[in-house]
């Protein structure tokens, strides 16, 4: 994983694949990049590994997704038929869906340093208001790790603030951790507690992600609902 979907810390890839095949030089190495595209630079090339794999809708692309293998790395299909895909893989190809994530690549591409300065200055504020109006009350989750532009993992600790509590109440669209995590709402995430963050924090903690098209305007918005949601609680 280039970047964590929960967390936003980013990993050094590159040292780990150079590290591993250095070791192991048959070795073949993988990345999920779907949290990292659009957000902050994704070279196959600096990063060496042999396959990456990426998700348009993380940056404003049609829901489908991408593999990129090196020319010289094995690739082996998981069904079988279909002469005229190269034996890759049976059925037809969505064209319209795959023109349209090479064109979100392409825009990704061309945006990124304007996107993540904008991103970054808008979680950086988040942050500070945050902190300026919970105090010590406030845990910012893995903020001294690298981490992509635009992702808050936070904790606030008030009466009866658990996460789920927090998130039925807020007006804004944040989670409690990964959507295909779910299922596992009223528990803590397993990702933060192998990060090292205690159960109760881990409890408590609410991701805001944030995007291209989001303003400062936005982030006063989720600090007010935030405030009118932890006095309604603290009130039960």
């Amino acid at each position: 994983m280039l970047a964590n979907n929960e967390t936003g810390v980013v990993f050094d890839v590159a040292t780990i694949a150079r590290l591993v095949k250095k070791e192991h030089p048959g070795l073949l190495v993988h990345t999920d990049a779907a949290q990292a595209l659009g957000k902050i630079p994704v070279d196959v090339a600096v990063l060496g590994v042999d396959y990456l794999t990426l998700v348009g809708h993380k940056f404003y692309g049609p829901r489908i997704g991408a593999l990129y293998h090196r020319l010289t790395a094995p690739l082996v299909p998981l069904l079988f038929g279909g002469g005229q895909e190269r034996n890759m893989r049976p059925g037809t190809e969505n064209t319209p869906m795959i023109a349209g994530l090479g064109l979100a690549a392409q825009l990704a591409s061309q945006g990124l340093s304007h996107h993540s300065r904008h991103m970054l200055k808008c979680r950086d504020y988040l942050e500070s208001r945050l902190l300026e109006t919970f105090g010590d009350k406030l845990v910012i989750n893995c903020k001294d790790s690298p981490r992509l532009p635009n992702t808050s993992n936070f904790a606030i600790f008030l009466e009866n603030c658990r996460s789920v509590n927090v998130l039925e109440r807020v007006k804004f669209v944040a989670s409690k951790g990964a959507a295909c995590h779910s299922h596992t709402a009223t528990k803590p995430s397993q990702n933060l507690l192998n990060s090292g963050v205690s159960y109760e924090v881990a409890m408590n903690s609410i991701r805001v992600s944030l995007g291209i098209n989001n303003s400062m305007e936005d982030v006063d918005y989720i600090i007010e609902d935030l405030i009118r949601v932890t006095n309604e609680l603290a009130q039960l």
